[in-house]
């Protein structure tokens, strides 16, 4: 993983809330997924109108004792995609542009409170130069031509087990139509189309969950390619975390097989009840300089290593249990990583296809929740063997598709610099 990267945190918008996957956006998956990032070291990206109206985020951000999100951002770990650097007059603004989520904020009996919290604290965040301008492309038109490569495809072969094709058409239908002059709030036109073709068949809720699934997935694919030649961020390596779509597979080199085999690999081990209200200790697990950070870096080393076949097994295991040991110690826990003691972040190998080339395998997290596993990074596997020469595998995953699966993974280069040549700029 090179050290100049960062994760566009798309779990965290507010519209997947509002259109739920199969799991909730609450503020323990919150934390779990904060926690999955620093403790790999691979910093995040959240925008700013997803700190603003995620519940959980709000709710991190008014009372920091609960969530390690506050002093992640106070570290730079964390940065906000901010469309004008102020958190505070931007709901205010977008709310008199009409933008319902922002209205319902600064609405609600919270918006008082949360506003109190803001004032003093992005102050700092100014001076501490987290703010990361939103990428001069017209997002609207770049998630139109995502959606575009949609178009042609059946339900079915999109995923969208619960949508009929009929109820597909009119929904494509009224999406373009409602772009006949312009390319503005694109998402919110599709949105609106998906909501009343859904109206008008037969089919349940379920429809337009899966129909704005596909597009809160397109919309965080297309803020990936928007980001990935931004020079704000010296054109850092962007990985996108998002719901898997086979709608998007070329995007991440990631074709889910049929039947899926999973092998373990040395774990990693956390106290089980890690402090979250400790900022210091986050603040120190995220610096670079720290000597905790030099026990995740020959761990992540490590892991990387033996992924390319160039470390083995004893090695990796014996990395992952310093920085195990280590990781104990900095929260004020036994130094001995006992299992039994201590929550185990399972790390193992996802077999997949890889769209025609050879048979790839994928870094898997499955700690969070057995319902959400995560892909967290590709790798080519030379001998079609490795998962039988790895010891003894756990139970298969089985078939994934229409199952919840994260992927948090780089965006395939060459598609992603052909799209974001297509995106209109402004200065």
């Amino acid at each position: 993983m090179s050290a100049l990267s960062y994760t566009y945190l798309g779990t965290a918008d507010d519209a997947v809330h509002r259109y739920p996957w199969e799991i909730e956006i609450d503020l323990e998956q919150l934390n779990r997924m904060l926690v999955r990032k620093v403790l790999l070291g691979e910093r995040v990206l959240i925008n700013d109108g997803y700190l603003l109206n995620l519940p959980a985020a709000r709710k991190a951000l008014m009372f920091p004792q609960l969530s390690p999100l506050r002093a992640l951002i106070e570290s730079n770990f964390v940065r906000i995609l901010s469309r004008n650097q102020d958190l505070i007059a931007l709901p205010e603004q977008m709310a008199q542009q009409g933008v319902a989520s922002f209205q319902a904020l600064v609405n609600s009996s919270q918006w008082p409170t949360l506003r109190d919290t803001l004032r003093p604290w992005q102050a700092g965040l100014q001076a501490n130069g987290n703010f990361v301008n939103w990428p001069k492309k017209h997002i609207s038109h770049g998630f139109d031509l995502m959606m575009q490569r949609t178009f042609e495809q059946s339900p079915g072969d999109l995923g969208l087990s619960e949508v009929s094709e009929s109820t597909w058409q009119r929904t494509v239908e009224g999406y373009q139509e409602r772009n006949l002059h312009d390319r503005e709030a694109t998402r919110t036109r599709w949105e609106q189309a998906a909501t009343e073709a859904v109206k008008q068949s037969d089919q349940d809720s379920g429809a337009l969950l899966q129909l704005m699934g596909l597009a809160n997935s397109a919309y965080h694919y297309n803020f990936g390619v928007c980001l990935g030649d931004y020079d704000a961020l010296q054109n850092a390596r962007i990985l996108v975390e998002t719901k898997y779509s086979p709608a998007f597979a070329t995007m991440t080199q990631l074709d889910a097989a049929p039947t899926l085999s999973h092998t373990s690999v040395p774990a990693l081990t956390i106290p089980k009840n890690l402090p979250l209200d400790a900022a210091a200790l986050w603040k120190v697990l995220a610096d670079p300089f720290s000597d905790i950070s030099t026990a995740r870096q020959d761990y992540t080393l490590a892991m990387e290593g033996f992924m390319a076949g160039q470390v083995d097994k004893a090695t990796l295991d014996a990395q992952a249990t310093a920085y195990s040991r280590a990781l104990s110690a900095h929260f004020g826990q036994a130094k001995e990583a006992k299992p039994l003691a201590q929550k185990v972040i399972g790390l193992g190998f996802l077999g997949v296809g890889s769209l025609g080339g050879p048979v790839t395998g994928a870094l898997l997290w499955m700690a969070e929740n057995l319902l959400l596993p995560t892909v967290m990074r590709r790798f080519h596997i030379k001998d079609k063997g490795f998962f039988d020469t790895q010891g003894d595998p756990v139970a298969a995953l089985g078939d994934l598709s229409g199952k919840p699966l994260i992927t948090s993974v780089a965006l395939e280069g060459q598609l992603s610099r052909q799209l974001a040549s297509q995106i209109p700029s402004f200065s």
